[in-house]
């Protein structure tokens, strides 16, 4: 679990568990708001990307955006294509965010997130080959 990832919390809304979905929100430094809508269909042959629930997760972003802010325009999403994110599950995550500087914070914390992980993951990989070869 990330260090810097607070307030976990996993629900089922109104309107996502016929879709087969889930809410998970939780809170970063200086940004509060964070969500990651989840599908998570039980059919193995179900499409990986259903466009249906993709239209749907950007009904919530606005929503959730509204609900938070009285605005449904201050988000921002992030959605990997199926070769680049860690899990196969379609998946979206919304940041509700009220500044422009929240933006900037943002991607800095996310790359900052992401770049350790891959350092972490280089290294344990170089420590595997040499215990494997050694």
């Amino acid at each position: 679990m990330n260090p810097l990832v607070r307030n976990r919390r996993r629900s089922t809304p109104a309107g996502y568990a016929e879709r087969e979905c889930f809410l998970v929100g939780y809170a970063m430094p200086f940004c509060q708001h964070c969500f990651v809508l989840c599908h998570e269909p039980q059919d193995p042959d179900h499409p990986q990307i259903d466009l249906s629930v993709m239209s749907f997760f950007m009904s919530e972003a606005h929503a959730i955006s509204e609900t938070l802010t009285g605005n449904p325009q201050s988000f921002l999403i992030i959605h990997s294509g199926g070769n680049v994110r860690k899990r196969q599950n379609l998946h979206m995550h919304v940041f509700v965010i009220r500044r422009r500087w929240h933006k900037a914070w943002l991607y800095m914390l996310l790359a900052a997130i992401h770049t350790t992980s891959a350092m972490r993951r280089g290294l344990l990989g170089l420590i595997g080959r040499r215990s494997v070869a050694g």
